[in-house]
């Protein structure tokens, strides 16, 4: 039986979104045809050691080292290199951040590790560069050279989306060995929801409203005033209508701040974070979905509102001050629409030609909810292990 390890600072069996979502899915499926090794740091009350499943076994360890604490990548670096010295790999090392992959290559195993990023660092810092007050896209020097090392010197590159990869190469430069394998989804993502009408009341929404909808973290890179700006254009929202933002986050004050200056206090609705039924509810309330970043490397949500039945209407990034994978995702004007990057009028007209076509936006959504079925995880996890399999070094091109 193969082996495979699996670095990444946060693992728990029982995490939601995002990558953590991601990488429980893969090492739990993978498991069933692999020995499945996970290291990681020890970030809450959880035992050392642990086997949630047959041929799955997490090593966690807690990161202290107080010494140098003033430069942490450096700290975590050593505990990477601590710990594959306490559980050297056999096989396949699959790794997802900058400093896991620099540890890995440094402790000799560079020809065996295959760098599965879900975001491009480099691109990352380009965003804070045209916009400094999204600050959490400014990157350290250091990671962003961990982050240009990993991509340069591991053996195979898994990207999520074209575009992911496209953002490494304009970057770091073209190599050997990159590999585009898209996300998938499962029945518990594509579930049937509860009724339209019980998850309106629940929120306090008119039955009869339209009601604009946003999951995620409230981040300055998710610009969720870009959608604030758009729903303050006249004739975009009736009386009845609402914003439904579903999430916490750093940006909460300055989105406030722009629902309070435009005068939109009774028309959005800041819910919080929400989680696994409550947040199948707020879904079921919504009729259109929004996710106007200015940086995502793939945007697990989008799948998350297509499963909802829902159109969605999304950002697709201009390769200057913004980059996203949206493109590959919505289809316009067939699972839903994209926006002009920096134009809040055109979302607003956007949103009024939703707000006044129910047929075609619940046929959006249906379109894109089906889309769904025909890439499941399962398809997934064995694209990743065909990369497990030393001859599998054809390249998915990535510049197109």
């Amino acid at each position: 039986m193969k082996h495979l390890t699996i670095m990444y600072m946060r693992f728990w069996p029982d995490r939601h979104g995002g990558v953590e979502e991601h990488l429980w899915r893969f090492a739990s499926r993978a498991a069933k045809h692999v020995n499945v090794q996970v290291l990681t740091e020890n970030r809450g009350d959880y035992a050392d050691t642990e086997s949630p499943v047959e041929n799955l076994t997490i090593h966690r360890v807690k990161n202290n080292l107080p010494f140098i604490w003033r430069w942490p990548y450096l700290a975590r670096l050593r505990m990477w290199m601590k710990q594959l010295s306490a559980h050297p790999p056999k096989g396949w090392i699959w790794t997802i951040e900058p400093t896991a992959t620099m540890a890995a290559i440094l402790c000799g195993y560079g020809n065996k590790v295959i760098y599965n990023p879900p975001s491009c660092f480099g691109t990352m810092h380009k965003v804070w560069e045209h916009q400094p007050h999204v600050e959490t896209m400014k990157i350290a020097g250091i990671v962003r050279w961990f982050d240009q090392l990993a991509f340069t010197r591991a053996a195979k590159v898994v990207v999520a989306s074209r575009s992911l990869g496209k953002q490494y190469t304009l970057c770091y430069g073209i190599r050997d060995n990159v590999h585009v394998v898209s996300r998938g989804a499962d029945r518990e993502l594509i579930q049937d929801l509860p009724p339209k009408k019980e998850s309106r009341r629940k929120h306090g929404l008119d039955e009869h409203a339209f009601v604009i909808g946003f999951v995620g973290r409230l981040d300055p890179c998710k610009d969720i005033p870009h959608l604030i700006n758009a729903c303050a254009c006249p004739g975009v929202l009736r009386p009845q209508d609402r914003v439904l933002i579903i999430g916490d986050g750093p940006d909460k004050m300055r989105i406030q701040g722009c629902i309070r200056s435009n005068g939109l206090s009774d028309r959005v609705i800041l819910a919080g974070s929400l989680h696994d039924a409550a947040l199948r509810e707020a879904y079921a309330a919504m009729d259109v979905f929004v996710l106007p970043s200015v940086y995502e490397g793939y945007g697990m949500v989008i799948l998350e509102a297509m499963a909802a039945g829902l159109p969605v209407i999304g950002r697709p990034g201009d390769w200057k001050t913004s980059f996203t994978s949206m493109p590959e995702m919505i289809q316009h004007q067939v699972n839903g629409l994209l926006m002009h990057e920096h134009n809040p009028e055109d979302l607003a007209q956007k949103l009024q030609w939703m707000s006044c076509r129910p047929e075609r936006r619940i046929a959006m959504g249906k379109r894109g909810r089906d889309s769904l079925a025909e890439r499941t995880w399962d398809m997934v996890v064995d694209d990743y292990l065909k990369l497990l399999d030393e001859d599998k070094n054809d390249q998915i091109p990535v510049a197109a």
